[in-house]
């Protein structure tokens, strides 16, 4: 019979199976943690150390969390000190890094064990150090940029106050002097002799460069050709070639100004250059002149007549008092007979000697120097080859064109540099000559009766019309003056401008409005002139209130749709025609067909009558 087998059981010790759940041996929280399980209950029964772990975790949390909040602070703290600039940037350093310290206390008040404590200093103390290290580092670099932005201010002070001195060679040569004794010393001494001769001349350049500049625009071509010829080696290349070209731009303007000046101031016969007083007419005064200088006369007046020889003109003034004064050795006149001037007016150019001579009403003689002394003198007369003035241009062209010492090309170059001062001469005369005339206009309408001569304006207007407007002022006001009644309101005139307001607004606003004072009714004046100023502020205008402006904006359309105008003559008659069917036929002013045929009933009645 067989033997049942024996079981023998196998068993692992208890302390095998403990080891499978025992945590690495040292100080950490999960080392504990694992212990403790491993113990099974026997080691349960400190309870107190889980909980100093778990307090400890909670510490270390808190602690980093409010790091991490304050790193931020401490990133703004340092972008904001990073903004600024030069000495501000110095000046704030102390308080960034105040505000440093105040960041970290705050932070670690509001911690409430040293744990938290602890693990908070662990984590801000690297981040505190980088802040106050960039802090300190702008700092300093922004105090190099203050020291430096110092040093070029001190420089830029020497060399301005060297090239200011560019008229007087001694004081020029003692500034640069000093902007070279500065440069040196702002090299200092670690620099290479090189390096500071280099520094010297690029400072004494720039002084340079600046004189050279102000001389060319004080229209002084040879001080700044002297300057480059002295001292151009200092400057840079560069530097060299704009001032060159800079020259030779300068000396080419001032050849141009001096053809036109001549051109304006005519030929002079060497007769005319004799200033001596045996020379002219003992009554007469010869007084040298640059040629092309404005002329202006001594009292105001109007322009009795122009006398022209082959290159010369005379201007004769008769006063208000009769007295008269005349204007010889005009290169060219700006006035024409009749016209009306003021003593700031200019009437003409100077040849290089003009002449004055003077006489009573009755037409005796006078002293014509001490007429000259008692109005202040030469300068009083002769004024800037720049001021404005009415031209002959076809005289001064003409004039360029015949110079035997030009090139063609200088020649195109000349008569176009002409062209254009001309023109802009009397552009700029045309505008104050209109501004000028809306005042005028603004006076006469609001008190029509006050003024009955162009004397009884402001005199910064009347010398702002041209004498040619303000002598068709002068004769609009003393005719109105003279005139039994007003002119009637709605005439001819008044209406022709009416019209032109809508079809042209452009060309209406530049209609000088002063000349017709004496044939517009002042209502209507006002009218025109308060359109005027609507058209140059750039105002549209509002569509048709009454009855009259409905029938003149019909009257606009026909004559722009037929393209031809409507007589003068009729203008008032077809006005008033049309606003009376309007009126008995009662017409809605929206409704522009029946104003239209209403008008045009109107123009056939008067053009075309059947």
């Amino acid at each position: 019979m067989m033997r049942a087998p024996t079981f023998t059981p196998t068993y692992v010790p208890i302390h095998a199976y403990k080891a499978r759940f025992s945590a690495p041996e040292g100080p950490n929280l999960a080392g504990t943690i694992g212990r403790v399980l491993a113990a099974g209950g026997a080691e349960l029964a400190p309870v107190g150390g889980l909980r100093s772990a778990i307090q400890a975790l909670s510490d270390d949390t808190a602690g980093r969390g409010r790091a991490l909040q304050d790193r931020v602070a401490l990133a703004n703290l340092v972008d904001t000190h990073a903004g600024l600039q030069g000495g501000a940037a110095v000046t704030a350093q102390p308080q960034a890094l105040d505000e440093l310290d105040r960041i970290k206390a705050d932070g670690q008040a509001t911690l409430a064990s040293p744990g938290m404590i602890a693990a908070y200093d662990q984590q801000m103390a690297p981040a505190i150090a980088d802040a106050a290290n960039r802090i300190t580092g702008h700092a300093v670099q922004q105090m190099a940029v203050e020291r430096q932005a110092v040093a070029d201010q001190t420089m830029q002070a020497a060399q301005q106050s060297a090239a200011a001195a560019w008229q007087d060679p001694t004081r020029f040569v003692d500034g640069l002097g000093a902007v070279h004794a500065l440069a040196v010393g702002q090299a200092g001494p670690e620099a290479s002799v090189e390096d500071r001769a280099n520094a010297a001349r690029a400072a004494v350049g720039g002084a340079v460069a600046s004189a050279v500049g102000q001389a060319l625009a004080a229209g002084e071509p040879e001080f700044a050709a002297h300057i480059v010829g002295g001292w151009g080696d200092t400057l840079t290349p560069a530097a060299y070639q704009l001032a060159v070209a800079r020259l030779g731009h300068a000396a080419q303007s001032q050849r141009m100004d001096t053809i036109f000046a001549q051109a304006s101031g005519g030929d002079a016969p060497a007769s005319a250059l004799d200033t001596s007083p045996g020379a002219r007419s003992p009554d007469t005064v010869a007084i040298p002149a640059p040629v092309g200088a404005a002329v202006y006369p001594l009292a105001g007046g109007r322009v009795a007549s122009i006398g022209d020889g082959s290159d010369k003109a005379t201007v004769r003034i008769v006063h208000p008092d009769g007295s008269s004064a005349t204007y010889g050795g005009l290169g060219l006149a700006s006035v024409a007979p009749g016209d009306l001037v003021t003593p700031a007016h200019v009437i003409g150019s100077a040849g290089p000697v003009m002449t004055l001579a003077a006489a009573t009403p009755a037409g005796d003689t006078v002293d014509a120097n001490g007429l000259l002394r008692s109005a202040g003198g030469a300068g009083t007369m002769i004024g800037s080859g720049n001021a404005p003035r009415g031209w002959d241009m076809p005289t001064v062209l003409n004039r360029i064109a015949q110079r035997q010492d030009m090139s063609p090309d200088d020649k195109a170059l000349a008569a176009n540099l002409a062209q254009r001062r001309m023109a802009g001469d009397q552009a700029q005369l045309a505008n104050a000559d209109l501004a000028a005339g809306r005042s005028v206009v603004s006076i006469a309408a609001a008190a029509p009766d006050s003024i009955t001569q162009a004397a009884d304006l402001p005199p910064n207007l009347t010398a702002q019309m041209t004498p040619t407007t303000l002598a068709q002022v002068d004769d609009a006001l003393r005719d109105k003056a003279g005139a039994p009644s007003l002119p009637s309101p709605d005439n001819p005139v008044a209406l022709r401008l009416e019209l032109m307001q809508r079809q042209s607004p452009g060309q209406f606003a530049q209609i000088n409005l002063a000349p017709l004072i004496g044939a517009l009714h002042p209502q209507d004046l006002a009218q025109l002139a308060a359109g005027q100023a609507n058209i140059a502020a750039g105002q549209m205008p509002e569509p048709a209130q009454d009855p009259r402006s409905a029938v003149l904006d019909a009257m606009a359309l026909h004559e722009f749709t037929n393209g031809s105008s409507l007589p003068d003559e009729t203008l008032p008659v077809i006005k008033d025609q049309a606003e009376t069917q309007l009126r008995l036929n009662r017409i809605d002013l929206s409704d522009r067909p029946s104003i239209a045929n209403t008008v045009s009933d109107a123009i056939q009645s008067q053009v075309n009558p059947s």
